[in-house]
């Protein structure tokens, strides 16, 4: 089953991508997202072991997805990090996920965006706007002191031009 914004995508962005991008042949030209990673990171593991559950399962109940854990590669004496512990989790979307993740993180969440890139955009979710989340909003207590989620989109797009058209043209649809 589609969902509104992939419907939006399909119906209306594709056609004005093409009418004002004049470079695009064919279909596979058009700029679209292909992938969104979600992360979450934290600065001291060594005192936060217990919020690494609740991590897991905020990542979990907003993008339905699986997180994976991530571990550290190398040793660092001044965050008192060992080698292979614990210190984050991440989820990447692709296909149809995409769509759900980007349809509650534009009509819920507030975000600011850190960076953009040629293919690719850094936006974070404060920890004080976690709970906007529709699926947040009965476990209060449970998120109240997390880090703040970063959210990298990609495209397919090498031209920083059209990568910010076709971002405007998703945002802009914000109601």
């Amino acid at each position: 089953m589609k969902k509104n914004l992939q419907i939006y995508y399909n119906s209306i962005i594709i056609y004005d991508l093409i009418s004002k991008l004049p470079r695009i042949k064919n279909h596979l030209q058009i700029p679209k997202i292909i992938a969104i990673h979600i992360n979450i990171g934290l600065k001291t593991i060594t005192t936060e072991k217990q919020k690494i559950i609740s991590m897991l399962t905020l990542l979990k109940i907003i993008t339905n997805q699986e997180p994976i854990l991530t571990k550290s590669k190398k040793n660092n004496i001044f965050l008192k990090i060992k080698k292979n512990s614990i210190i984050g989790c991440k989820v990447t979307l692709h296909k149809s996920l995409i769509y759900d993740f980007l349809e509650k993180l534009l009509f819920s969440a507030s975000f600011s965006i850190l960076n953009i890139n040629k293919k690719s955009l850094t936006l974070t979710i404060p920890n004080k706007h976690l709970l906007n989340f529709f699926e947040l909003k009965t476990e209060f207590f449970s998120f109240q002191k997390l880090p703040s989620i970063d959210v990298i989109i990609q495209t397919n797009t090498f031209l920083k031009k059209e990568f910010v058209l076709l971002l405007n043209l998703f945002f802009c649809s914000k109601k």
